[in-house]
């Protein structure tokens, strides 16, 4: 499968084709996919900076910091829905 990047992603809401509750589903599985990848990794490549590039810590980090923006997505958006 690949990977789409997400600013090229398109979503469509249309009732026929409503994908939102399984990108619900995705963010709320994600901290624990996260420590089970994880789990069997050194910490020391956790943390690597590769060509000036963010860790894998730090990306984990992003993903914390941006929960309270899609938090809010998901309160605007469910007032839509209903």
């Amino acid at each position: 499968m690949q990977q789409i990047k997400w600013f090229n992603r398109k979503f469509d809401f249309a009732l026929d084709q409503n994908i939102f509750p399984s990108i619900l589903e995705r963010l709320s599985g994600t901290p624990l996919r996260l420590e089970d990848k994880f789990k069997g990794i050194n910490s020391t490549l956790l943390t690597e900076r590769i060509d000036d590039t963010w860790s894998i810590k730090e990306n984990v980090g992003h993903l914390i910091d941006l929960e309270p923006l899609w938090q809010g997505r998901f309160e605007d958006i469910s007032t839509w829905v209903q």
